[in-house]
């Protein structure tokens, strides 16, 4: 089953990645929650047709996918994968394991 395959990261390996080379952050959470907050430089996307809204060229960029619990970026991931992206990876724990990790209690 596809669900198995999904490459998890953790914040503290995705921050590393993001710092190392160009990474693309989707946030496939609804519009009022990224308004609200979201990782700096992260896109807003649908989950369903996150694929259909990135460059093509950028099939080899790493891509990471988050939400609140992990099924909405996992099907995100899945769509990315089908359309040929192959470096797109499913934060664990999503945005609230990013926000515990690198944004201060103020946040």
């Amino acid at each position: 089953m596809f669900w198995s395959k999904v490459t998890k990261i953790t914040a503290q390996e995705a921050k590393k990645l993001m710092d190392r080379e160009d990474t693309l952050f989707i946030d496939v959470r609804r519009p009022k929650h990224y308004k609200r907050s979201h990782i700096e430089g992260a896109l807003l996307g649908d989950r369903h047709t996150v694929h259909n809204e990135i460059d093509p060229s950028k099939q080899s960029t790493p891509i990471i996918c988050y939400c609140y619990s992990g099924f909405s970026s996992k099907t995100a991931c899945r769509n990315l994968t089908k359309a040929g992206f192959n470096r797109v990876l499913n934060l664990k724990g999503g945005y609230p394991a990013w926000k515990r990790a690198f944004q201060s209690k103020k946040d």
